[in-house]
């Protein structure tokens, strides 16, 4: 897993390195999350996201055309809401890497629309799963308490490594500030034997230098 997110990161590197003097802008980003897992039985959660950011220009390629790198720190997840009976929470926080590419259309000098698809690649980094329960019905692990939480990765908890397709869809205005929403679909299983996969629309706001 590590192997595979140096060779991610270093690829990413090689591209940027390409032309960076002219094309190449940094920024910073944050927004929330609301995620969720492909199994029934989960409610949405809401989470956040925050890191930062390089656009690449492709003018070489094709007018308007660039790519789009991110390193976020971001809490994903799901939870089980049973109301006052019991409550589970999944709170897993992730080092993420998206890379896509996109197009950036100028409507004027002062406004733009944007949009990009590509892979993003993750790694858990820690987290609890937080579970409570009425505690007339029942004691979690036999302790004399309604509410218990563990460490969410690890031999029993969710695997670490997360890898998925990304969608973004944007505006831009006067070159430094972006509004955009997009949509992480997981490819990979986050928990073994279950068909498990995360889900996360994210709500962003930018800020280029």
């Amino acid at each position: 897993m590590k192997k595979v997110l140096l060779f991610f990161v270093l690829v990413a590197m090689s591209v940027v390195s390409v032309n960076a003097q002219d094309n190449l802008k940094w920024g910073v980003m944050a927004g929330m999350n609301v995620s969720k897992y492909t199994i029934t039985g989960f409610d949405s959660r809401i989470g956040f996201h925050a890191g930062v950011k390089a656009e690449l220009g492709l003018s070489q390629e094709a007018s308007g055309a660039y790519m789009d790198f991110a390193a976020l720190l971001t809490l994903k997840g799901a939870k089980v809401d049973g109301g006052s009976l019991a409550s589970i929470k999944f709170n897993p926080y992730y080092l993420e890497v998206p890379v896509h590419v996109g197009y950036k259309y100028a409507v004027n000098d002062d406004f733009a629309l944007f949009g990009s698809v590509g892979p993003y690649i993750a790694v858990g980094l820690f987290g609890k799963v937080k579970a409570k329960v009425d505690g007339s019905i029942a004691d979690l692990e036999e302790l004399d308490t309604d509410s218990a939480s563990e460490d969410i990765f690890g031999n029993d908890g969710l695997k670490r490594f997360d890898f998925g397709l990304g969608l973004k869809a944007g505006v831009e205005f006067s070159k430094k500030y972006q509004f955009a929403i997009s949509y992480d679909f997981g490819l990979v299983e986050v928990a073994k034997d279950l068909g498990m996969k995360n889900r996360n629309l994210m709500i962003s706001l930018g800020y280029m230098f």
